[in-house]
């Protein structure tokens, strides 16, 4: 009787393994895979290739029109919202066009009626087609001609081309990695192998480099209302008009956090049984060592004469580079990315869809190479100018 049985659960266990290999959903995943797997095999063909490289020709004039105009010498304006809008809209749509995503030809579609519509605007509502033909005569207006004609045949393209919708026919990953946990629950020589580690350290950078800008026209805020020692220059445009200019040292910084203290932070979790505690106070010391240490190399690298910043006048300060106050400010700045923001960013881009958190990054890259374009380049009449240098053409 025993052997009967178990030759019957045996069986039944076959018969399931193979109901489950037949089930409808089963089917459908193996169709899936299958699908994905010959899209990406074949090619994008022509005219979706045709339109990969409109939306390609958008953004380098989006970045074209950033290197053109000087630093300091335009304002927060509709013209600008047009270029930071294409930029980020053309980014996406040539990653989704790549990815032969499904849903490559409804975004692509509808990002084309966005920058025409956007362009339009700029243009005619908002008087900068009265500057541009100032600048170019007749040439501009053939060239917005031709960008409006484009965009038309391109809509056409992905709406009615039957090779279009064969070729983009892959759906896209809304899984989320995790709904649990933190990706440096996984040791940092496996996550460096990863793309997920590289764009999240991207999408970190960008996003504290704007952030960064803010969180220092608050501190000099502060300075002028006396909560801190030091001087206040409100006549400097980069840091009170350009709210969107790029810090890349606060970006890096941030970046310099999740590589270097954040392992720093598990293992004293680890050393300390869990205990939330003592482990910050240790941290604390760390923290307040590398943030130091970070802004002192800075400022004998870059700040030799006293040119970006002079602690020379604030009590506790050692050659004029550092001081308490600061080290401080940074310190308590760098604890609160390390236990509060930075774990509460990386949870959720776990959490997030795959598709729509590699969107974001692209998004953003878009975003911050117009801004850092705008801000930190400029093509004029003695060459290209990258800061306060100058490349002269030859």
């Amino acid at each position: 009787m025993e052997a009967e049985s178990s030759k019957l659960d045996v069986s039944q266990r076959v018969s399931e393994a193979f109901r489950s290999l037949s089930h409808p959903a089963s089917r459908d995943v193996h169709m899936k895979t299958t699908s994905r797997d010959s899209a990406r095999q074949r090619s994008l063909g022509v005219g979706v290739r045709a339109c990969q490289a409109y939306f390609a020709f958008v953004l380098l004039a989006a970045l074209a029109y950033a290197l053109a105009t000087e630093p300091g010498d335009f304002s927060y304006d509709f013209s600008l919202l047009h270029g930071f809008a294409t930029a980020a809209l053309s980014a996406v749509c040539i990653w989704l066009f790549q990815k032969h995503a499904r849903e490559a030809r409804t975004f692509a579609i509808g990002a084309a009626i966005a920058c025409v519509a956007l362009s339009i605007s700029d243009m005619f509502l908002f008087g900068a087609f009265d500057v541009v033909t100032a600048r170019l005569g007749f040439a501009a207006i053939v060239a917005l001609a031709m960008q409006y004609a484009l965009a038309v045949a391109v809509i056409v393209c992905l709406a009615a081309s039957p090779t279009a919708k064969r070729v983009l026919s892959v759906p896209i990953d809304m899984r989320p990695y995790a709904t649990k946990g933190h990706s440096y629950d996984v040791p940092l020589k496996q996550r460096v192998r990863t793309w997920v580690f590289w764009r999240d350290l991207g999408l970190f950078f960008i996003v504290f480099s704007f952030m960064g800008h803010w969180a220092e026209m608050l501190f000099c805020y502060n300075i002028y209302l006396g909560v801190f020692m030091g001087d206040v220059d409100f006549s400097e445009v980069m840091l009170w008009k350009q709210w969107l200019f790029p810090y890349c040292a606060e970006g890096v910084a941030v970046v310099l956090i999740v590589v270097l203290l954040t392992p720093v932070k598990e293992w004293l979790l680890r050393k300390f049984g869990g205990r939330v505690l003592p482990a910050v106070l240790v941290s604390v010391v760390v923290t307040a060592a590398v943030c130091t240490t970070i802004d002192f190399t800075c400022g004998m690298i870059c700040n030799q004469n006293y040119e970006v910043w002079d602690y020379r006048a604030i009590p506790f300060n050692f050659m004029g580079q550092v001081c308490l106050q600061n080290s401080t400010v940074y310190t308590v700045a760098a604890l609160l990315i390390l236990w509060i923001f930075y774990p509460l960013m990386d949870r959720g881009l776990r959490r997030m869809p795959r598709a729509v958190a590699d969107g974001l990054f692209f998004a953003f890259c878009g975003i911050y190479a117009f801004s850092a374009l705008l801000h930190f380049m400029y093509v004029g009449d003695v060459g290209l100018i990258v800061g306060d240098f100058v490349m002269k053409p030859e």
